[in-house]
């Protein structure tokens, strides 16, 4: 035979009535050597009444009430009502078609026990997102560390591994001619190696220069007083001994000096330079103009030849692009990085760089810089960004 804790249904509905929070009131069943069998819903505060109301149509309160001590641990009720310690927990439960999660507390009333409750979803929701974000930050920071990594590994296998053996080879190539004269036929194959051996040196500087510019967010640069006029003569005269069948030519129209990165300023114009060579035909010649423009300085390489098409030119300066065919690409220039290395340059040294190709007058690549670079920013008197187009 059953036996229910002997109260009066008035009086459990009269206490915790003034609470602002939800209270809900459990009475312990318990059999007859007088073991708590289990607890069952008395009533609650208005509070909670208006707190379960969203659940009515599911069978109103009382079954709201029992759904959410359900989750509660019998032995630790039956510990609150035996011994008045208090046992704080958090319950999951619909309310309505939301589900919800609930802080509770329940302390002893009577032989039973009063069970409080708030509402915390939207802090454990915000917890949540909380430790999501921090999950996303921390897996993106171990991406991060591994990219860098990578690009280490990647940079120290460019730099020496590659390197090393390939300078052993220029270095071997270069040394024949100290045993003996050599056969037609062998000086060939000597410069073929030669040439075949710089331009993979090319190729591995330009891929440490675009990992190095996209692990940086930029290229590095040593500005120092310097002559673009004396930069492009140096470059000009290197070009014609590796292209000695080729016309350049060289015009300004006073000495052109500023302070800039020297060594970057010759690569751009190498790379430009070189960049008509190849792609502007073999009987056309190249022409190089420094001049000054204002408070900038500008620098043209202009070649009269066969026009990029249009529609490259609005990806001209992406890495690994090509100006022509891909073959061509690959058979002369390598990768397709010298006019995104130009651009890249250009924009170190607060300046900017365009092209314009037209049937009938060529290509015409312009760089313009401020004659200090030191000084560009946002008062730089450079324009906004050109794109590249063809008119």
């Amino acid at each position: 035979m059953l036996m229910s804790s002997v109260r009066g249904r008035s009086h459990v509905r009269s206490v915790h009535t003034e609470g602002p929070s939800p209270c809900l009131l459990f009475e312990a069943s318990r059999d007859e050597a007088g073991q708590v069998l289990h607890f069952h819903y008395a009533g609650g505060n208005p509070a909670a009444e208006a707190q379960t109301r969203a659940a009515a149509h599911e069978g109103g309160a009382a079954r709201w009430a029992q759904a959410l001590a359900s989750g509660l641990e019998r032995a630790a009720c039956t510990r609150v009502v035996e011994t008045g310690e208090p046992y704080i927990t958090e319950l999951c439960c619909p309310l309505g078609a939301q589900e919800r999660w609930w802080l509770a507390m329940a302390v002893r009333h009577g032989d039973g026990f009063a069970l409080w409750i708030r509402d915390v979803t939207e802090a454990r929701l915000e917890e949540c997102r909380a430790w999501e974000a921090l999950a996303l930050t921390q897996g993106r920071g171990e991406r991060m560390e591994a990219e860098a990594e990578s690009r280490e590994r990647f940079m120290g296998i460019l730099g020496h591994d590659l390197r090393n053996p390939l300078n052993a080879i220029i270095l071997s190539a270069r040394a024949l001619t100290r045993y003996g004269s050599l056969t037609s036929t062998q000086q060939g194959m000597r410069l073929r190696i030669l040439a075949s051996a710089d331009r993979m040196s090319k190729m591995i500087s330009d891929l440490l220069d675009l990992t190095r510019a996209r692990s940086s967010g930029g290229f590095p640069v040593s500005l120092e007083p310097a002559s673009l006029s004396a930069i492009c003569r140096r470059v000009l005269e290197e070009l014609e001994a590796a292209y000695p069948d080729r016309r350049l030519f060289y015009e300004e129209e006073q000495p052109v000096v500023g302070v800039w990165d020297a060594d970057r300023l010759a690569q751009v114009v190498s790379n430009l330079v070189a960049n008509a060579l190849e792609h502007g035909g073999e009987e056309v010649p190249v022409s190089v103009r420094a001049c000054l423009r204002g408070e900038l300085v500008a620098l043209e390489v202009h070649n009269p030849g066969t026009p990029i098409p249009a529609e490259r030119l609005a990806t001209l300066f992406e890495p690994f692009h090509c100006t022509r065919d891909a073959a061509s690409r690959m058979r002369r220039s390598g990768l397709g990085l010298g006019l995104y290395i130009v651009q890249e340059i250009i924009r170190a040294h607060g300046g900017q760089v365009t092209v314009h190709s037209l049937e009938g007058e060529g290509t015409t690549f312009t760089v313009l810089l401020p004659r200090d670079s030191r000084e560009a920013g946002e008062d730089s008197p450079i324009p906004e960004p050109f794109k590249a187009h063809a008119e």
